[in-house]
C-alpha cells in the first residue's frame, strides 16, 4: 500500500540525517510513532541502542519481527517520553506529529528527552494558504497540518534550534502529493 502513496517520509529524513551525522554511530535512537519498523533499517546502523514506541499492538507486531530493536513500547508518545529514563541522541518521527495539533507539549516531552546538541527529525503536514491564528488545522483526512512559523516558534520554545525546515511532499493521496515540511532541529 505504501508503494502506491510514494511514502518517502523515512528516505527523506534519513538523507537529512546523513547530511548533519555522516555516518556516526553508537547512539541512542528513539523511533517515535515507530508504526511496523520502517524505519529500522536506516536507524539501525547508527544505534548502540534503538527503542521504538507506537500505540498499535498489531503495528508493534510487524516491528518486532523486524528483529531490529532493542526495546519496543506499547505507548501514547507523551506518556512513554514522560516515563523514560533514557536520553535519546537522535529521535526520528516519521508521518506521526500529524495526529498531534498543540505540539508544545509534546516537543516539551522530546527535549526533556535529548541532551544538549542531540538531533531530532521529523515529517508535518503543512497547511496551504492562510494559517489560523492557532498555527495548525485540523484537516478533514484527520490528520493535522502545521504552519512553518508554528513549527520554528513551537521548536524555540521547547529549546530547540532549527536547522532545517523543508517544503516537499512526503507521500500522495488520492493522485495529489501531500505538502510537508522535513524538519531537522538539534537540541539547545
Amino acid at each position: 500500500m505504501l508503494n502506491n502513496l510514494d511514502y518517502r517520509a523515512p528516505q527523506l529524513l534519513e538523507d537529512k540525517i546523513k547530511g548533519l551525522l555522516g555516518e556516526r554511530d553508537g547512539l541512542t535512537v528513539l523511533d517515535a510513532g515507530c508504526g511496523t519498523g520502517l524505519c529500522a533499517p536506516m536507524l539501525r546502523p547508527r544505534a548502540a541502542k534503538l527503542v521504538g514506541v507506537d500505540l498499535s499492538p498489531g503495528m508493534l507486531e510487524k516491528a518486532q519481527a523486524r528483529k531490529l530493536y532493542n526495546e519496543l513500547h506499547e505507548a501514547e508518545l507523551g506518556a512513554f517520553l514522560r516515563a523514560t529514563k533514557d536520553r535519546y541522541d537522535l529521535t526520528m518521527a516519521a508521518d506521526v506529529l500529524c495526529y498531534f495539533g498543540d505540539l508544545a507539549p509534546l516537543l516539551s516531552d522530546l527535549a526533556a528527552c535529548m541532551p544538549s546538541g542531540a538531533l531530532l527529525a521529523f515529517t508535518a503536514e503543512r497547511i496551504e494558504g492562510d494559517v489560523p491564528p492557532t498555527g495548525y488545522r485540523l484537516n478533514p483526512t484527520g490528520r493535522y497540518a502545521h504552519g512553518g512559523d508554528y513549527l520554528r516558534q513551537s521548536l524555540q520554545t521547547a529549546g530547540f534550534s532549527v536547522t532545517e525546515l523543508e517544503e516537499t511532499a512526503a507521500r500522495v493521496e488520492m493522485g495529489v502529493p501531500v505538502p510537508c515540511y522535513v524538519v531537522t532541529a538539534t537540541r539547545a
